[in-house]
């Protein structure tokens, strides 16, 4: 009698009874495509709260998108601004030349900036040459214009230039700024409200549950995946808007940066400029003084 196995057969007989069992594990839905288990149904079937939870981060994502595009092309424009400007600011640069080709036609900060300086050197030109007296005027008039002359004179184009320039550059910033803490807000604000959905989404699966009185898998499992979405939902708004603050604010600081140096340099360009055209100036107002008499 033959006693030895044929492991041919046996290990036919284990796969078929592998596949056999393999064809009777229950697969998921999801995979096999049926209906009302996808993310889309979810979101469809899911309770007026968690819509409007879902809206409402809808719109502040919108609402961080919008304010990171705005920002920056606002950031690029002042950037490419403020490199025209520090190319053109020399010594020796015209006034007029250097408005045209850097202010002139381009609204923004960096012009804005430019023309305080401009208008306070213009206010310490009216100081220093008002209309000169004209002839038959009296002699009170006369000294009243030269103690004006003296007053005037011992006022600092300096520290007007300092002040004006400073305070034009906070305001500025200050511009820039807006928007960039509210989308630091967004970052913060949108995980909780994902997660308020979600914990109301789950508060309600339960009183469901108490009051079918069936906690099987298949009655908690759907309600439990409709109020999770709202949590994918506020870290999916979250994630982006914490990378595009950070990217923003990393510019912000460049841009106080220039802004800091700008200063710096209008107030070396105009200091100079007004030494260079002061002589001319008092020479001509010279001249009309002596004609009016």
């Amino acid at each position: 009698m033959d006693c030895r196995f044929d492991t041919r057969k046996v290990n036919t007989s284990l796969i078929s009874v592998f596949l056999l069992h393999l064809t009777e594990i229950p697969l998921p839905a999801a995979g096999l495509g049926l209906p009302g288990y996808g993310v889309m149904d979810l979101i469809t079937q899911a309770g007026a709260f968690a819509k409007f939870i879902l809206v409402t981060l809808l719109l502040l994502s919108i609402l961080s998108w919008s304010i990171t595009l705005n920002k920056y092309w606002q950031f690029r424009s002042f950037q490419r601004d403020y490199y025209r400007l520090l190319s053109l600011l020399r010594p020796n640069a015209d006034l007029s030349t250097v408005y045209a080709k850097a202010v002139k036609n381009r609204p923004g900060a960096i012009s804005r900036i430019f023309e305080e300086g401009q208008i306070t050197l213009a206010a310490a030109f009216d100081r220093r040459n008002p209309a000169p007296t004209r002839a038959g005027e009296p002699v009170s008039a006369q000294s009243k214009f030269a103690e004006g002359l003296t007053d005037r004179a011992n006022h600092s184009i300096e520290s007007d230039l300092t002040l004006r320039l400073e305070t034009a550059t906070d305001i500025e910033l200050s511009q820039l700024e807006t928007g960039v803490s509210f989308l630091a807000t967004i970052t913060t604000v949108s995980p909780f409200i994902g997660l308020l959905g979600t914990v109301w989404g789950i508060m309600e699966s339960f009183i469901g549950i108490s009051q079918s009185g069936n906690a099987d898998l298949s009655v908690v499992a759907p309600g439990i995946a409709e109020a999770l979405i709202t949590t994918v939902a506020g870290l999916a708004v979250a994630i982006p808007a914490v990378l595009c603050h950070n990217f923003l604010a990393n510019r912000l600081r460049k841009i106080e940066d220039n802004l800091i140096r700008l200063s710096t340099e209008l107030k070396i360009y105009f200091i100079s400029w007004w030494h260079r055209e002061k002589p001319k100036s008092e020479n001509r107002a010279g001249y009309q003084r002596d004609f009016a008499r």
